[in-house]
C-alpha cells in the first residue's frame, strides 16, 4: 500500500479516530486505527464493539491496501514537517512515513480479522449545536457512576420533550440535572436515550466548542452522531434510568451563598484533608456558615457569610462532590436546601423558580458519621 496526503488534513482526519485507539481494550485486536487507502480516498476508523468513528481523507492513492496502526502513528504524524506525506506498508506490514528529510517506520498490523464498523440507520433524525450538547455533557458527566455495581448508571440519561433537552447522571451518592430549552430541530421531539460515560467523554475531545450542528440518528440499540466528515456509533445503554424526580427530598433549611466563597473554602478544606477521608463538616448557623475538618495532618476552621433559614444543621459532607457540583454552577449566588439529616442537600439557582430556558439542579448526599 502506498499513497500521498496533506500533513495537515491527514492530521485532521486520524486524530478523533485515535481517541477509540487509545481505550484500553480486552481484545487486543480491537486495538489501533484501521487505515485503507482505496479509489482516491484513505478510510480510518475504530471500532470497539461499543463504540466506533469513521471519517475520510482524499488522497493520490499509488497502491490499494489496508492495515492497522498504534495510535502512536498520530504524534509522528504532529512532528512532520507541513506538506506532503508518502505512506507506505510493507508485505510484513512495516509502516513507512516520510516528509522531506523526515523518516519514520514503525511497526503495524495485518487488517485481516479487524471487525468492520456498522453502518447502521437509525429511526429518528435531528440536530443540535455543539455548544449545548457539550455543555450539558460537561456539567453532567462528573456524576456519572465510576464502577460495575450498577451498569444502568455508567451512563446518562438524555430526554428531549417539549423543545427542552434534559441529561441527568446519578452515582448513588449524587445527581446532576441540567436543562436547556432545546436547539434541537425538531420542537416536537421526544425521545430518550442513555449515553454512556466514556462515550460522552470521547464527545468532548472530538467536538468544537462553537454554535456548528452535529447531526444524530436514533436507532434502537445505537446513536449515529455524525460532524465535520465524522461517523460516531454509540451503542446505548439499554434499562429503564431512575428518574431524578423522586432523589428530591422535602428540605427544612435554605441557605443562599456565594458560589466561589464557599468553592475558596472547600478547596481550602483539602489542603489539609487525606485523600481517604474527603470530608468537610458544615455548620449552617444564622448569619454565617462555619466549615471544618480535622485529619491526621492538620485542621482547618473557616466561615463564611450566608442568608439562611430553618433549622440550625450541621452535616458532614464529601468535598469534592460538593465542589464539581458548584463550579459547575454559573450564578454568583446559590441556594442550598438541607432535608433532613441523612437525605441530601439540593444546590441550585438563587431564583427558586426554574428559569424559563436553562436549568440546573445538583444533589449531594451526607456522609454518615461514624
Amino acid at each position: 500500500m502506498i499513497f500521498r496526503v496533506n500533513k495537515q488534513e491527514f492530521e485532521k482526519a486520524i486524530t478523533p479516530v485515535s481517541i477509540i485507539a487509545q481505550s484500553k481494550s480486552a481484545e487486543s485486536a480491537l486495538n489501533g486505527v484501521y487505515i485503507e487507502a482505496a479509489g482516491e480516498e484513505v478510510v480510518l476508523y475504530c471500532y470497539d464493539i461499543e463504540k466506533g468513528i469513521k471519517t475520510t481523507v482524499k488522497a493520490q492513492i499509488e497502491s490499494e491496501g489496508k492495515v492497522v496502526a498504534d495510535s502512536q502513528i498520530v504524534p509522528i504524524i504532529h512532528s512532520m514537517p507541513d506538506g506532503e506525506i508518502t505512506f507506505s506498508v510493507s508485505d510484513n506490514n512495516i509502516i513507512t512515513l516520510s516528509s522531506g528529510e523526515a523518516l519514520f517506520q514503525i511497526l503495524g498490523r495485518s487488517a485481516e480479522g479487524y471487525p468492520a464498523i456498522p453502518e447502521i440507520k437509525g429511526h429518528t433524525a435531528f440536530s443540535i449545536t455543539k455548544k449545548q450538547m457539550k455543555n450539558l455533557i460537561n456539567k453532567t458527566i462528573f456524576s456519572v457512576c465510576k464502577d460495575d455495581t450498577n451498569p444502568l448508571l455508567k451512563g446518562s440519561l438524555f430526554e428531549i420533550k417539549d423543545n427542552y433537552l434534559t441529561v441527568s447522571s446519578i452515582d448513588g451518592f449524587r445527581f446532576a440535572v441540567r436543562r436547556e430549552k432545546s436547539a434541537v430541530d425538531n420542537p416536537d421531539l421526544d425521545v430518550s436515550f442513555i449515553i454512556p460515560g466514556k462515550a460522552q467523554l470521547n464527545l468532548l475531545r472530538i467536538m468544537e466548542d462553537n454554535d456548528g450542528e452535529i447531526s444524530l440518528e436514533l436507532g434502537n440499540k445505537h446513536i449515529i452522531i455524525m460532524t465535520d466528515n465524522l461517523y460516531f456509533v454509540i451503542r446505548l445503554i439499554e434499562g429503564e434510568f431512575p428518574k431524578y424526580e423522586k432523589y428530591i427530598p422535602e428540605y427544612t433549611a435554605t441557605a443562599v451563598v456565594d458560589r466561589d466563597e464557599l468553592i475558596q473554602s472547600l478547596e481550602r478544606v483539602s489542603l489539609v484533608n487525606e485523600k481517604m477521608h474527603s470530608s468537610a463538616k458544615l455548620n449552617f448557623l444564622n448569619g454565617f456558615l462555619k466549615i471544618s475538618c480535622e485529619t491526621e495532618s492538620g485542621k482547618i476552621n473557616d466561615s463564611i457569610g450566608i442568608k439562611f433559614s430553618g433549622e440550625v444543621r450541621e452535616v458532614l459532607f464529601n468535598q469534592t462532590f460538593l465542589i464539581e457540583a458548584l463550579r459547575c454552577c454559573e450564578n454568583e449566588k446559590v441556594l442550598l436546601r438541607l432535608a433532613e439529616n441523612g437525605k441530601g442537600m439540593v444546590i441550585k439557582a438563587k431564583d427558586e423558580d426554574e428559569v424559563e430556558d436553562s436549568y440546573y439542579l445538583y444533589l449531594v448526599m451526607p456522609i454518615r458519621s461514624r
